[in-house]
């Protein structure tokens, strides 16, 4: 069975109502299967509260998983947490990146935040980390998906986050979520020929 290591904060452990889920994993596989991609397993590394920083000094689980796709998600603990600068969560980034071959990589920025729910939040702060996101990104050579980008460009961008928190994807977040990943995958896998 092929393997898809998901690796990162609580947005890829799944947190639905404050408990991790399998919504995110259903979601990713359910695209994948209806695109004639199936025969997928997830390997689940998302930590709740996690920074780049704690997220590279456990990097060799990630490694030793040997996913065929690996996807990355830190920044949204860096940021709302102020737990790493800018500049550091990007050094944490690149070196998490270049832990794995390049072409099993995908990298989702920080997402949006519903700062009604969540006052604590900087939406700012969080364009800021997604853009130091995708620049590492493209110096490294990895596909990424500007999450963020994604979310603000429709006009009602609170649906995708749950009312409970502000800042976790709702049902239609993960759904969301799991389709850009498995687009992403397929076009992996037709590059590959």
């Amino acid at each position: 069975m092929k393997k898809i290591v998901l690796f990162g904060d609580s947005l890829l452990a799944g947190v639905m109502n404050g408990e991790t889920s399998d919504i995110l994993d259903k979601h990713i596989i359910n695209e994948l299967t209806g695109m004639d991609f199936p025969g997928y397993g997830l390997v689940k590394l998302g930590k709740r509260g996690e920074s780049s920083s704690e997220g590279l000094a456990r990097i060799d689980e990630a490694v030793e998983a040997e996913g065929d796709f690996v996807v990355i998600s830190f920044g949204t603990n860096d940021s709302l947490k102020q737990k790493n600068t800018l500049e550091d969560f990007g050094e944490n980034i690149r070196e998490i990146i270049e832990s794995f071959d390049a072409s099993k990589v995908i990298l989702l920025t920080t997402g949006y935040i519903n700062t009604e729910i969540l006052p604590s939040g900087d939406n700012e702060r969080q364009q800021l980390y997604a853009e130091k996101a995708k620049q590492i990104a493209d110096e490294v050579g990895v596909n990424v998906i500007d999450l963020y980008h994604h979310m603000t460009v429709y006009p009602k961008p609170n649906e995708f986050v749950q009312k409970a928190d502000g800042i976790h994807p709702s049902e239609e977040g993960y759904h969301f979520l799991g389709a850009l990943i498995a687009r992403d995958i397929k076009e992996k896998l037709l590059a590959e020929g």
